[in-house]
């Protein structure tokens, strides 16, 4: 009867550690991948970064875009 006990509670506690384990598992996957989808982002803001300190006319197409901003002797009409 006691050996019968020690085998219950020796199969229910390696059960629990292989969901423990399994679920490690899942959350080192998620984990990676959102580092990869981070570092991808981070190449691309690098690359648009180098591209607008390296190119003036793409800093100016930035700057129109984002900031809202104008050049000399442009026209805005404000449409409602």
């Amino acid at each position: 009867m006691i050996i019968l006990t020690v085998s219950a509670l020796s199969y229910s506690a390696y059960s629990r550690a292989r969901e423990q384990e399994r679920e490690a598992r899942d959350s080192y996957n998620e984990t990676s991948a959102r580092v990869e989808n981070a570092k991808s982002l981070n190449r691309q803001i690098k690359d648009r970064t180098t591209r607008i300190r390296q190119n003036p006319e793409v800093a100016a197409q930035a700057a129109q875009n984002q900031l809202r901003l104008i050049r000399r002797n442009e026209v805005v009409v404000s449409l409602r």
